[in-house]
C-alpha cells in the first residue's frame, strides 16, 4: 500500500466526522515530558497516553522525554520511558515522522507536567487539568491512571478544535464525581490489582480495546472473555490504543491483538472468540449463574442489545461516541438501573427462539457511518468505562448518575440520569430469574436483596 493510500484510509473516519478537519499537515506537535512528573506513575501514564493519542491525530510528532525506567505497577517493566514513547509513536502511522529532540519555535508546544511552555497537561489521582501554567492540582503517588490520561484526552480535543491557539481559559475535570470542577472531590485511594472476576467484553473495537487498555494499567486481576468478529483495518488504527498499523496491514483479528496485549500485561486467563455474540449464543445463554461478573457491552451490530438483555446480564458498563463531539458513559445495574435497551435510539427486535434458523437482524444504518469517531472520543469512552468499573469495584456503591456525558466543546463532564422506558421488555422481566442468574457474582450486591 503506497503512502498516499495508507494516509487516506488512516484519516478517513475522522475526516467524515461532522465539522471535523485534519490537523494542518505542516503542524509539528511537540510533547515535552516534565522530568520530575515523568518519574511518577501518573506522569508516565500521561506520557504514554499522549504519544498514543497524538500519534493517531497527526503523523508528525516530536518529543522530549527523560530516559527513566517505567515505574512499578505499569505493564512495560524493564523499558525506558523515552524508548517506549518512540515505540508507541512508531506504531501509530506507517509513514509518520517521529523524533526525539528539544522544542522549536515553530512547534505546537505541549507540556506534559504541572508547568511549562505552551499548553500544560497535568493529571493526578482522579483529577485532570489542561491550560496555562501552573496546574492547580496536588501531585500524589497514587497508582491511578485516570486523571493523568484524561487530561491528555481533554487537551487533545482542545488541540483538534484550535490547533494554533494556547487556551487562556483552563479546564479542570473530576473523574470521581464526573464533574467539571476546580476543586476535585475527595476519593478513596486506589488499590492496585483489585479483583474484577470474570469480565466479558462483547466487542473489542475502538471503545472496547481502549477500555481494556486503561483498565489493565491499574489491575490485571481478572479473567477476560473477548468476543468480536472483525479484523483490524487501517481505518481502525486512529481510534484504538492497542491497534497498530502493523496489525492493520496484516489484518489481524481484533480479539487476537487485545488478547496478546492482556497476556503481555499480566492477565493470566484470556478466552477469545472470533465470532459475533449470536454465533456463540450457547456460551452466553448457558453460562453458570454468577460466573460472569461484569460486561463491557461495546458492540452494536446484529441486534446485540436484545441478545444481551434476554440473557439476564450482570452489571454492564460501557460508553459510546456521538456525532456532536460527545462520549457517553452508561451503567446498568441489574434490577436497579434501566437496561441497555432503554437507551434512546437503540433499535431492538425480538430474539430468535433457540431452534430458529437464519441470520439475526443486521445493524441499522450504514456500518461505515456508524463507525465514525474522532480519536480522542474513542479514548474518552474507553477510559470512562474503565474508571467507572474501578470505582464500583473499590467503593461498592453508585454515588454518581447511571449516564455521564463528556462534551469537550460544551459543558465538559456531567451526569444526566437515564430513566427506565416503561415499554421496554425489561419492565416485564422476571426479577427472581434475573437475581438467580447473577447470584454469586462480585457485583450482585449492587442489585440489593
Amino acid at each position: 500500500m503506497i503512502e498516499q493510500d495508507f494516509h487516506r484510509r488512516w484519516s478517513d473516519r475522522a475526516l467524515r466526522y461532522p465539522g471535523s478537519q485534519s490537523l494542518p499537515s505542516d503542524l509539528m506537535v511537540h510533547l515535552r515530558i516534565d522530568p520530575e512528573y515523568a518519574g511518577t506513575y501518573a506522569g508516565q501514564v500521561a506520557a504514554i497516553t499522549a504519544a498514543s493519542l497524538f500519534g493517531r491525530m497527526t503523523r508528525t510528532v516530536a518529543f522530549d522525554a527523560p530516559s527513566l525506567a517505567v515505574v512499578a505497577g505499569l505493564p512495560w517493566q524493564g523499558v525506558a520511558l523515552d524508548d517506549l514513547v518512540m515505540e508507541i509513536l512508531e506504531s501509530t502511522h506507517r509513514y509518520g515522522h517521529h523524533e526525539q529532540r528539544e522544542a522549536r519555535t515553530e512547534d505546537l508546544r505541549l507540556t506534559v507536567g504541572p508547568a511549562g511552555h505552551g499548553l500544560v497537561i497535568h493529571g493526578s489521582g482522579w483529577a485532570s487539568y489542561y491550560g496555562p501554567e501552573p496546574s492547580p492540582l496536588t501531585q500524589t503517588d497514587e497508582p491511578n491512571p485516570f486523571g493523568a490520561a484524561f487530561a491528555v484526552i481533554a487537551a487533545a480535543a482542545r488541540v483538534q478544535r484550535c490547533p494554533h491557539e494556547t487556551p487562556s481559559a483552563p479546564q479542570s475535570l473530576d473523574l470521581f464525581s464526573w464533574q467539571t470542577a476546580t476543586n476535585p472531590s475527595e476519593a478513596p485511594a486506589v488499590i492496585p490489582d483489585f479483583e474484577l472476576g470474570e469480565l466479558w467484553s462483547i466487542g473489542v473495537g475502538s471503545v472496547g480495546s481502549c477500555a481494556l487498555f486503561f483498565l489493565s494499567l491499574i489491575t490485571r486481576a481478572f479473567q477476560a472473555v473477548l468476543i468480536d468478529r472483525d479484523r483490524v483495518e487501517v481505518e481502525n488504527v486512529t481510534r484504538s490504543a492497542l491497534f497498530s498499523w502493523q496489525d492493520a496491514v496484516s489484518q489481524n483479528h481484533k480479539v487476537e491483538v487485545v488478547a496478546q496485549w492482556l497476556h503481555a500485561a499480566g492477565v493470566e486467563h484470556v478466552e477469545s472468540h472470533f465470532a459475533w455474540l449470536d454465533q456463540i449464543s450457547e456460551r452466553w445463554n448457558r453460562r453458570q449463574p454468577g460466573t460472569s461478573d461484569i460486561l463491557i457491552s461495546a458492540a452494536n451490530e446484529r441486534n446485540v442489545r436484545t441478545q444481551i438483555e434476554n440473557g439476564y446480564p450482570p452489571l454492564q458498563v460501557y460508553a459510546t461516541t456521538g456525532r456532536n463531539w460527545q462520549a457517553t458513559l452508561f451503567r446498568h445495574i441489574p434490577l436497579i438501573d434501566p437496561c441497555s435497551c432503554c437507551v434512546p435510539g437503540v433499535e431492538t427486535a425480538p430474539a430468535p427462539t433457540p431452534c430458529a434458523t437464519g441470520a439475526p437482524a443486521p445493524a441499522s444504518g450504514d456500518p461505515e457511518q456508524d463507525d465514525i469517531a474522532l480519536p480522542f472520543l474513542s479514548y474518552a469512552a474507553g477510559l470512562m468505562t474503565a474508571a467507572e468499573i474501578t470505582k464500583l469495584a473499590l467503593i461498592g456503591n453508585t454515588a454518581t448518575p447511571n449516564r455521564v456525558f463528556f462534551e469537550p466543546n460544551g459543558r465538559g463532564l456531567f451526569g444526566v440520569p437515564l430513566n427506565k422506558n416503561p415499554t421496554c421488555p425489561c419492565q416485564r422481566r422476571d426479577a427472581t430469574v434475573h437475581r438467580a442468574a447473577i447470584e454469586g457474582s462480585l457485583f450482585a450486591r449492587l442489585s440489593g436483596r
